[in-house]
């Protein structure tokens, strides 16, 4: 039986160990091969929590979803009941030149506690690499979350 070729060559590892050994490196490094090529890890995420507000739980979700439309075209998931929201994808090329990344993002809301009312902001941002042919993710736009986030506590009197 041949494994690799090892079977009737003088070189085979001397001891079995060895040659599982050998495979299971095999293996690892393809894992962590593919894992960074499709983006198991999300570096692509910033999250931000605003503080509890006093304000009642329909004004206060009314007011996140008035504020996030003023940055993002439109929402896409918006579910009152379990306090969850997301925007669609923003799209946005970066520089005036042809070829320069194009890039994307959206926002993610999820309300933590209703009594008070308390609301964690992820903004997710990931950048079309011409490379590989698909989005990966990027870093997202601090500033403009922060934007954002001072909208919110502005209409969240805080």
């Amino acid at each position: 039986m041949v494994v690799l070729g090892l079977a009737h060559s003088k070189r085979a590892p001397s001891s079995p160990n060895t040659f599982v050994y050998f495979c299971i490196l095999k293996i690892a490094i393809c894992m962590v091969l593919l894992f960074s090529l499709f983006g198991c890890v999300k570096s692509g995420t910033t999250r931000l929590s605003l503080p509890d507000s006093p304000v009642a739980y329909d004004q206060a979700w009314k007011s996140s979803l008035e504020a996030s439309l003023l940055y993002y075209d439109r929402i896409v998931i918006s579910d009152k009941k379990s306090g969850y929201f997301q925007t669609s994808w923003q799209t946005h090329q970066v520089g005036v030149l042809i070829g320069n990344p194009v890039k994307r993002s959206r926002l993610i809301g999820r309300v933590a506690s209703r009594d008070p009312f308390r609301l964690d902001l992820d903004m997710q941002q990931e950048a079309f690499s011409l490379e590989l042919g698909h989005w990966v993710a990027d870093p997202p736009d601090k500033k403009r979350l922060n934007e954002l986030k001072d909208r919110l506590q502005a209409r969240l009197r805080f």
